[in-house]
């Protein structure tokens, strides 16, 4: 029977907030937490990213996954992740250290666009070409607020992790 491998995504957006800031070459401040989704090879997941750090062209923070009423069967987990900007409005991010890990997941990296807006991000999932083409999008929209990591990034306790 063939394992079927979970993907977890990273994926940041485009903060226009409260407090908003402009570099001077325009590049937004990323730092704040986006909600949303992804698809990969086990179905539509849950998505917080939460940017806690930005300096110049590059950012980090965490990526924490879960399960959504139109897939319960999703696992949780969590890893750091790190980006930079490609042009003003492109940015990439990719997957880092695992906090909390499934099993049979992997980290992957996403190339996204800023919306107009500037209130969400979209873009395309990437895996390793040797795991061919489990995934296709993700959609983020930004919350109200500061950051704040998910208790499951900054404690590692999360459910169906490898030991």
């Amino acid at each position: 029977m063939p394992t079927r491998i979970g993907a977890a995504v990273v994926a940041t957006g485009l903060a226009l907030a409260p407090g908003f800031a402009m570099a001077a070459d325009t590049r937004p401040t990323l730092t704040g937490n986006w909600q949303g989704t992804y698809v990969c090879g086990q179905g539509v997941t849950g998505l917080t990213l939460t940017i806690t750090k930005q300096s110049g062209a590059t950012f980090s923070g965490t990526f924490h996954f879960f399960p959504v009423v139109e897939n319960p069967n999703a696992k949780e987990g969590c890893f750091a992740v790190s980006g930079h900007f490609v042009t003003a409005r492109r940015v990439f991010v990719g997957g880092s250290t695992w906090i909390s890990r499934p099993e049979n997941y992997v980290t992957v990296d996403l190339d996204g666009q800023v919306s107009p807006d500037g209130r969400g991000i979209s873009g395309k999932v990437k895996l390793p070409e040797h795991l061919g083409a489990l995934c296709t999008t993700f959609e983020l929209a930004l919350e109200a607020g500061p950051p704040a990591t998910p208790a499951a990034c900054v404690t590692g306790k999360s459910a169906n992790l490898v030991p």
